[in-house]
């Protein structure tokens, strides 16, 4: 018994992970874009796109911090000129924010 129940976890374990979805898949499926403050927006309400927007936002966060930090910046200054660069590095076809707010296809 304890063995189909230690089987039957790690098969769901790993069926979740198989499932989840990736920045790049987001993407490419049109959920997540670019924005233009340097954080992922939701283009789409998805509640799995969410979760991969808040993870990737919150490692970009500490990393815009990091570097805000050594240069002597503010961190919005930082993710302002990522912003430029996740915008400009943006795939054809991939989602990125205007100026006015409003999303737009690559």
């Amino acid at each position: 018994m304890k063995v189909q129940l230690i089987a039957l976890l790690t098969g769901l374990l790993f069926s979740s992970s198989a499932l989840a979805l990736t920045l790049q898949q987001a993407k490419s499926q049109g959920l997540l874009g670019e924005q233009t403050n340097g954080y992922l927006g939701l283009v789409v309400n998805n509640e799995q796109a969410k979760k991969v927007m808040n993870d990737v936002n919150a490692k970009r966060k500490l990393h815009y911090q990091k570097i805000a930090k050594k240069n002597k910046l503010s961190t919005d200054d930082v993710a302002m000129l990522a912003a430029k660069k996740a915008i400009a590095a943006a795939k054809k076809d991939h989602y990125i924010q205007t100026i006015s707010g409003k999303w737009q296809q690559k």
